[in-house]
């Protein structure tokens, strides 16, 4: 007695994982790569967001910096403006990898800036950036 029933014990447990696999069961296989389906897109879109907020926050950093660095600056300081009292007098401009000044014109150098500027009138004539 206990042969047969241990003898049918050991065949359900050997029968048991295949008789999970049924017409039903091979039905819901398109349902789990369709869900996979799903679950990759959503990975995907999350990543697009991921990188959509880093590259807004690029931008916003970059638009912070030239907000910065303007506000440095007085608003004199531009092509166009009028050049007022600071600054030094370049007469070297070759040291500073400045190209010559035309005619009534001088290079001044503002904070690390150099602007070229019209004698005469104080007329700013162009700026060029020195690395901070």
């Amino acid at each position: 007695m206990k042969k047969s029933i241990l003898t049918a014990l050991a065949f359900t447990l050997l029968v048991s994982p295949f008789a999970g696999i049924t017409e039903a069961s091979a039905q819901s296989r398109p349902e789990i790569r369709r869900e996979l389906r799903e679950d990759r897109r959503e990975v995907r879109e999350g990543r697009r967001e991921v990188r959509r907020d880093r590259r807004e926050l690029q931008r916003d950093r970059r638009e912070l910096r030239r907000d910065r660095r303007d506000a440095r600056r007085p608003a004199w300081l531009r092509n166009g403006g009028r050049y007022e009292r600071g600054g030094a007098y370049v007469s070297n401009y070759r040291r500073y990898g400045l190209r010559a000044p035309g005619r009534g014109q001088r290079w001044v150098r503002y904070g690390n800036d150099y602007i070229l500027i019209t004698a005469a009138t104080g007329l700013i004539g162009a700026i060029i950036a020195g690395s901070r």
